[in-house]
C-alpha cells in the first residue's frame, strides 16, 4: 500500500500537466510571449515596438495582408513598451531563450547589441524573401542590418538628413534659404537672422548627436575605425568644433529644450516660433504636423548646405529595423509578412501616407500618390518636398555611418556620457575632450565593458 499512493499521486500529477498543457495551449493567443492559432483559424503573432505610429502602421499591414491572403491569416497583437524596458526585456528574453516576441522594432544603435556573434544572431535571416525587392531598396539602408552577408532586418525609412526653416521668420529677415549652400553661408544667415528678428537660428542638442553625425556623414567621415573610437579625427574635431562655435563664438544657437531636438518640450519651442530652423532626418515631418500646428504651410525644407566641395547633402540619420527572432513560433509567416509589408511597392508607400517616412523602396518615389492633395503632409509642408527628398534620394546623396558594427553602442554612450555634455553645456575644449573619449571608449572595447 505504501507504494501504491506514490504511484497514484504520479499519475494524477501527469494527468494534470498534461491538462494543464493543453489548457496553456488553448489559450496561447493570450500570451504576449507566445503565438498560437485562433478559433477562426488565424495565426497569432505577438510584435513589440517603442513607438506607437509604428504600432498603427503593422495593424494596418495586417489588415492589408489578411485581404490579400485568405488562407494565411493573421492575428497581430502589438504591443508599445517604453524604449529602455522594450530592449532590456527582448535582451534577457533571446538572451534566455524564451519569452522574445515573433517580431519586433530594433533601434538602429541597439541592432549591434545583438549581432556580437555573427554565427548565433537570434533574428531570422530575411535575405532570400527580400531578393527580389532588392534591386529598388536604398543600398545603404539594407546595409546597416547585414550582418555576414545575411540580411537581419529592414527599416521603416531613408531618413535623409534635412532642414527645416521656418519661413515666418526667414522672410521677416530678408533670407531665402535656397541661397544658403554651405556651412559658412549658413552661420552669415543665422547672424542676420539673429539681427533682425532676435530669434535663434537654430539649437544645439546636449545629449543626442543627431547633428553632429550627419554632418559627420556628409563629408564620408565616421565615428569608428578599424574598429576603434574615431570622434578626434581631423574632421569630426572640425565638425563639432563648428556645432560649439554656433553656440558660443556666433551666439545664432542655444541649447536645445530637453537637451535633443526630439522632444516635446522642444517641440513647443519650435512651435512657438523660438528659432528660424532645425536640422533634422526626413521622419521629422511626422513631429511636425502631430506637435507643431501653428507651422503648417510656414516649413520650407532644403538639402543640408555643405562644407566642402564633394561633401554630401544629407545623410541617413536614424533608423528601425523590424526584425523576426528565432523564438517566432511560424518563422516563414511572419518573415513573409514583415518583408511584404515593407519592402513592396504598397507597403513602402504606407511608411510615407500612413508615418510620414521617406520609403525606402526607390519605385515608390515616382508614384502619384507620394503627391495626393489628400495626403495631411502634403497638407503640412506642400508636394515640393517630395521632390526634394526624391532628388537626394535619386542621387545618391543619403550616406550613413557604422550603426550596427559592434563597436558603435560603447563609443557612442562614451561620447553621449562624457563627450557631448561637457563640451555643448560646459563649453570644453573639443580636442582634448574627443581624445579622452576616444581613450576611454577603446578601453571599454578591450575589456568588454
Amino acid at each position: 500500500m505504501k507504494h501504491k499512493k506514490p504511484r497514484k499521486f504520479i499519475a494524477s500529477l501527469l494527468i494534470l500537466l498534461v491538462v494543464s498543457a493543453l489548457f496553456l495551449t488553448g489559450c496561447g493567443s493570450q500570451n504576449t510571449e507566445g503565438s498560437s492559432t485562433t478559433k477562426d483559424g488565424k495565426t497569432t503573432l505577438v510584435m513589440w515596438t517603442f513607438v506607437k505610429e509604428h504600432a498603427d502602421y503593422w495593424k494596418d499591414a495586417a489588415k492589408t495582408w489578411n485581404k490579400s491572403h485568405p488562407k494565411q491569416q493573421i492575428d497581430l497583437k502589438v504591443s508599445v513598451l517604453p524604449f529602455a524596458q522594450m530592449f532590456q526585456k527582448l535582451q534577457v528574453a533571446l538572451n534566455s531563450g524564451s519569452g522574445a516576441p515573433d517580431i519586433a522594432d530594433v533601434e538602429i544603435g541597439q541592432f549591434a547589441n545583438y549581432t556580437k556573434n555573427p554565427d548565433n544572431v537570434p533574428f531570422v535571416d530575411m535575405t532570400k524573401e527580400l531578393k527580389p525587392y532588392l534591386p529598388n531598396l536604398v543600398k545603404a539602408r539594407v546595409d546597416n542590418y547585414t550582418v555576414g552577408g545575411k540580411i537581419y532586418g529592414l527599416d521603416y525609412h531613408v531618413g535623409a538628413n534635412v532642414v527645416y526653416y521656418n519661413m515666418g521668420i526667414m522672410k521677416q529677415a530678408g533670407i531665402d534659404p535656397k541661397t544658403i549652400k554651405t556651412w559658412d553661408d549658413y552661420v552669415k544667415a543665422g547672424q542676420t537672422v539673429k539681427e533682425k528678428t532676435g530669434k535663434y537660428m537654430t539649437s544645439v542638442e546636449t545629449n543626442a548627436d543627431s547633428v553632429f553625425t550627419s554632418m559627420v556623414s556628409q563629408q564620408h567621415s565616421d565615428v569608428i575605425k578599424d574598429g576603434k573610437s574615431n570622434f578626434s579625427s581631423q574632421v569630426n574635431e572640425k565638425t563639432l568644433q563648428y556645432l560649439q562655435d554656433l553656440e558660443y563664438k556666433y551666439h545664432i544657437a542655444k541649447q536645445t529644450e530637453g537637451g535633443n531636438q526630439d522632444n516635446e518640450q522642444y517641440y513647443a519651442a519650435f512651435n512657438k516660433g523660438e528659432y528660424a530652423s532645425v536640422i533634422m532626418p526626413a521622419w521629422y515631418m511626422s513631429r511636425m504636423v502631430d506637435y507643431m500646428p501653428k507651422l503648417k504651410g510656414k516649413i520650407e525644407m532644403t538639402p543640408m548646405p555643405v562644407f566642402n566641395s564633394g561633401d554630401q547633402t544629407s545623410a541617413g540619420i536614424g533608423g528601425t529595423a523590424t526584425v523576426v527572432t528565432n523564438q517566432a513560433h511560424d518563422q516563414d509567416l511572419a518573415t513573409k509578412f514583415v518583408v511584404q509589408s515593407k519592402a513592396s511597392k504598397e507597403g513602402s508607400l504606407k511608411t510615407w501616407t500612413l508615418l510620414g517616412f521617406d520609403p525606402i523602396n526607390k519605385q515608390v518615389w515616382d508614384m502619384p500618390q507620394m503627391k495626393d492633395p489628400n495626403n495631411k503632409y502634403i497638407q503640412y509642408f506642400g508636394p515640393d518636398v517630395v521632390d526634394t527628398l526624391r532628388s537626394l534620394i535619386q542621387n545618391g546623396q543619403v550616406g550613413t555611418l557604422s550603426y550596427t558594427n559592434n563597436a558603435y553602442p560603447t563609443v557612442t554612450d562614451e561620447f553621449l556620457t562624457n563627450g557631448m555634455p561637457k563640451i555643448m553645456q560646459k563649453d570644453a575644449p573639443v580636442d582634448s575632450t574627443l581624445k579622452s573619449v576616444d581613450e576611454n571608449a577603446d578601453k571599454r572595447l578591450v575589456s568588454g565593458k
